[in-house]
């Protein structure tokens, strides 16, 4: 009876609804404090070189950086800071439809300089 019941407890855990977090990675050298802002709530996060924070994010909140740049962001997404700037490098409720249409055996196309955007500040 207890292997069962601890059989139900291990998969009742991997079923519960993951928290909403907002993932931030520094893949800078060098230490970045960022503010973490929900509602009049805020939270100063240190995040260290080639490491990752997650951060409370559900419902939107504001990531400010130390140069003063400000991010609005929905919550959930996986950021990275790189040379002092966030992208964006997954965000869960993205369209498919916004993504484009690679062909696997088309030739490489020259890049354009604008491949990689960082995400807009506020």
């Amino acid at each position: 009876m207890r292997v069962i019941l601890a059989g139900l407890g291990l998969l009742v855990s991997f079923v519960a609804v993951p928290a909403e977090a907002l993932t931030i990675s520094n893949a800078d050298p060098d230490p970045h404090t960022v503010t973490v802002t929900i509602g009049a709530d805020s939270k100063d996060l240190t995040v260290a070189p080639e490491q990752q924070v997650d951060a409370p994010c559900a419902d939107g909140c504001k990531v400010k950086l130390e140069n003063g740049e400000e991010y609005d962001l929905k919550g959930s997404e996986a950021v990275s800071i790189e040379d002092g700037v966030i992208f964006v490098d997954s965000s869960p409720d993205a369209n498919d439809e916004d993504l484009p249409d690679i062909d696997p055996d088309a030739p490489a196309a020259e890049p354009s300089g604008d491949a990689a955007k960082p995400a807009a500040p506020q």
